[in-house]
């Protein structure tokens, strides 16, 4: 009985022993991991703001872009109707559309021209601005990557 205490003994020794020396040759022994930067997140949040204000500003180019080329497209007035109808009003009108005053049409094709003039104005000013948040997201990105250097 005595034998097999021992050889338990000696095996259980060895083992605790190898499994000190396996903590003690390791190079890289746990560590807590590093308190994160304030500054870090700060920018981080800075950056998200940034990219979420730009994609709603392209969005905003995009809807007036297209309203832009619809406003464009439309080569006639808004009270007189597409080509295909347009032998009727030749004959002199409709019962229920009779031809528009020369005035009324010079003031559509004025307020068309006006808006397409507008949307050009807010095209403009929504790609500066687009324009700027990409410096400002730049300028976020070089300070994340400094300091993560």
């Amino acid at each position: 009985m005595k034998p097999i205490i021992l050889a338990l003994f000696l095996l259980g020794s060895s083992m605790a022993g190898s499994a000190l020396a396996q903590t003690a040759s390791n190079p890289y022994p746990k560590v807590a991991p590093p308190i994160p930067n304030p500054r870090v997140a700060q920018l981080e949040m800075a950056l998200n703001h940034v990219q979420q204000e730009q994609q709603a500003v392209y969005q905003q180019f995009q809807m007036t872009q297209e309203l832009r080329r619809n406003e464009i497209q439309q080569n006639y007035p808004q009270g007189i109707q597409p080509a295909d109808s347009m032998a009727a009003y030749a004959m002199g009108g409709l019962k229920d559309n009779p031809p528009q005053s020369y005035d009324d049409n010079v003031r559509m094709q004025r307020e068309r021209q006006e808006r397409i003039e507008q949307y050009t104005r807010d095209l403009n000013r929504l790609y500066s601005r687009y324009a700027e948040l990409g410096e400002q997201k730049r300028v976020l990105l070089d300070q994340l990557i400094d300091l993560a250097k």
